[in-house]
C-alpha cells in the first residue's frame, strides 16, 4: 500500500510538472540602441505568451521640403525628435524554442506585433532646417526575432509595413498628405537590467 501511494505522488508530481507551460518573463526593463533610435524599454506581460512593450526614446529622420516652383531648390533637414511607442508582442515561437532546449530568457523567440507609435515634431532635440515639421502617427504590423547573448545583453530584428498619419492642419501651411504607408525595418542591441 505505501508503494502505490508513493508511486501515485510520483506520478501526480510527474503530471503536474508536464502540465507546466512556459512563458515570457513577468517583466522586462531596459535600453535598446537601434541604427536610428535609442529608447528605454518596459515591457510587461501580459498572457503567458503576450506582453505589451511600452518604449520611450529618440529617434533620427530626414525630411523634406518640395517647392513646386522649379526656380527655388528644395530644402531637406536631419531631426532627432522624441517618440513614444505601445507594442502588443506574441511570442508564438516560446513553446517550440524550449522543446529544442533552446534559451528563452528574457523572451527569447520570434515574435509578431502591432506598434503603434506617435513621432513629436513640436519638441525636436535637432532640426537642420528653416522649415517646419509634422509629428506623425504610425500603426505597422510587425515581425521580429529576439535573442539574449552574454546573460544582460539582447539583439532584436524586426520588419513591417505599415500606416502613417501625418498630425497638421492645412492652416499651418503644410502642403503634404495626412495619409501615408510606411516601411519599418530595425536591428536593435539592448541590454535589460
Amino acid at each position: 500500500m505505501k508503494k502505490n501511494i508513493i508511486l501515485l505522488f510520483g506520478l501526480i508530481s510527474f503530471v503536474a510538472k508536464a502540465q507546466e507551460k512556459v512563458s515570457v518573463e513577468e517583466k522586462l526593463l531596459g535600453i535598446q540602441l537601434g541604427i536610428v533610435n535609442t529608447s528605454f524599454q518596459y515591457e510587461i506581460k501580459l498572457d503567458r505568451k503576450i506582453t505589451l512593450l511600452s518604449e520611450i526614446g529618440m529617434t533620427f529622420g530626414t525630411s523634406n521640403k518640395d517647392y513646386i516652383d522649379p526656380n527655388i531648390e528644395d530644402e531637406k533637414a536631419s531631426v532627432i525628435a522624441p517618440y513614444v511607442t505601445f507594442e502588443p508582442r506574441w511570442y508564438y515561437g516560446l513553446d517550440r524554442r524550449e522543446k529544442l532546449g533552446k534559451n528563452i530568457k528574457h523572451n527569447s523567440s520570434n515574435y509578431i506585433a502591432l506598434s503603434t507609435s506617435y513621432v513629436s515634431s513640436d519638441t525636436p532635440i535637432v532640426h537642420s532646417g528653416n522649415f517646419d515639421i509634422v509629428s506623425a502617427l504610425y500603426v505597422i504590423p510587425k515581425y521580429g526575432i529576439r535573442r539574449v547573448f552574454a546573460k544582460h545583453f539582447n539583439y532584436e530584428f524586426s520588419a513591417g509595413v505599415g500606416y502613417q498619419y501625418n498630425v497638421f492642419s492645412k492652416s499651418s501651411g503644410c502642403n503634404c498628405d495626412h495619409n501615408d504607408t510606411v516601411i519599418d525595418i530595425q536591428a536593435r542591441i539592448g541590454y535589460n537590467f
